[in-house]
C-alpha cells in the first residue's frame, strides 16, 4: 500500500473542505488513516493572549465541521491544531509525523487575508517531502 498516512490540512474553505472529501475517499480505498490539521498563524506576543483562545475556538469548529464531512467515508480519522506559517507548519506535520501524501485545496482564505499569506498550497508543493495532491 503506497499511502498509509494520509494529512488534510482544513481552513473551513468550501476548497478544503472538497480536499478533504477527496483525501477522505482515497483514504477508504487504500486503507488509509487521515489527519485534519488546522494551521493557526503565528501571532505577535501581545495580540496572541487576546484572541488565542477565540481563534482555537474557530479552528476546533473547523476542525469538527471538516470531520463531519467526512464520516461517511468511514476511516479512521485524527484532527489537531497547530500553530505557525501554514505552509512551513504543514511541511513541518507531514515530515515529522512520516505522512505518505498531502492533500489540501488549492486555494483557501481569499482577497485581502490570502494576497497577504500568500499562496500555501504553492509553497506547501515546493517545500514538502512527500507527494502533495491538490484538489481544485
Amino acid at each position: 500500500m503506497i499511502y498509509k498516512k494520509i494529512l488534510i490540512p482544513v481552513d473551513g474553505s468550501d476548497k478544503s473542505i472538497l480536499a478533504a472529501r477527496h483525501g477522505a475517499e482515497l483514504a477508504s480505498r487504500v486503507g488509509a488513516k487521515v489527519t485534519l490539521v488546522h494551521v493557526i498563524p503565528t501571532l505577535p506576543v501581545d495580540v496572541r493572549s487576546l484572541v488565542l483562545d477565540k481563534i482555537s475556538a474557530q479552528g476546533e469548529e473547523i476542525l469538527k465541521k471538516s470531520a463531519q464531512e467526512i464520516s461517511e467515508f468511514n476511516v479512521g480519522t485524527g484532527t489537531e491544531i497547530i500553530i505557525g506559517h501554514p505552509a512551513d507548519a504543514i511541511c513541518r506535520k507531514a515530515r515529522s509525523g512520516k505522512y505518505s501524501i498531502i492533500v489540501m485545496g488549492s486555494r483557501g482564505l481569499s482577497g485581502v487575508k490570502g494576497y497577504l499569506l500568500g499562496s500555501v498550497s504553492s509553497a506547501v508543493v515546493s517545500h514538502a517531502q512527500c507527494p502533495v495532491l491538490i484538489v481544485r
